[in-house]
């Protein structure tokens, strides 16, 4: 079972030439059926947790920026299963999602800039499903920069990310309404995030996002989606 996950998991490199995109489309469908019947254990396992959690994110993540829509919304698909089924293992790669989906859909607004070691995505995180501080096994962050003239000078450095439009917006929104269904779910993102000082403030932008945006045009027919999310 561990050789045949590590197989599917390398399959979805979008920098490997080998494997096409029917064949990553293939192996989502597979690694998306897997966390929908027996996601909830991956975690009990460190071999299956530890590949999850390092390359299985890493190239998922790449996957929900392709060109080509069939594997963007499979991508987004399965990482919404994903987070729902080890969301308590994947405190900062939730964070690293939802902070690149919030880009995507609307501009960020004043937070904490966190400051991740190269070495936190193979550590991993835990969720705390009753908020408060994260639990033990949480990724190594840097200190937070307390100078202001230091804190601009990140945020001028963060990279340029496009925006939005259209089938690709409206995929975005959808993820954010799936991943948002478990009860309790807006507490443990500020619990979690924006009462942790080495975390973006994920709960203050996903709010700016769903109340300053709300009226924008881009956001079209996929409003009633977002409001049915009861996200406020």
């Amino acid at each position: 079972m561990i050789e045949l996950l590590r197989v599917i998991i390398n399959i979805l490199d979008p920098n490997d030439r080998v494997h096409s995109d029917s064949t990553r489309f293939l192996s989502l469908g597979i690694l998306n059926t897997a966390f929908e019947t027996s996601g909830s254990r991956f975690g009990d396992f460190p071999s299956i947790r530890g590949m999850v959690l390092d390359h299985g994110c890493k190239y998922l993540f790449q996957l929900a920026r392709s060109e080509n829509p069939s594997v963007f919304n499979l991508a987004l698909r399965t990482i919404s299963t994903m987070l729902n089924t080890m969301r308590k293992h994947l405190k900062l790669q939730q964070e690293l999602f939802l902070s690149f989906t919030l880009d995507r859909l609307g501009p960020s607004i004043g937070g904490k800039i966190p400051r991740i070691s190269a070495t936190s995505m193979s550590k991993g995180s835990h969720f705390s499903p009753r908020g408060g501080a994260p639990r033990a096994f949480s990724p190594v962050l840097e200190p937070t920069v307390d100078n202001e003239e230091e804190k601009g000078s990140l945020v001028a450095n963060k990279p340029t990310v496009l925006p939005a439009r259209g089938d690709t917006r409206d995929a975005l929104l959808e993820t954010i309404c799936q991943i948002s269904q478990h009860p309790g779910f807006m507490v443990e993102l500020f619990t979690n995030y924006d009462c942790d000082i080495n975390s973006d403030n994920i709960f203050g932008r996903l709010v700016d996002v769903l109340t300053n945006s709300i009226y924008s045009e881009y956001y079209g027919d996929a409003l009633p989606g977002v409001l049915n999310a009861q996200f406020i």
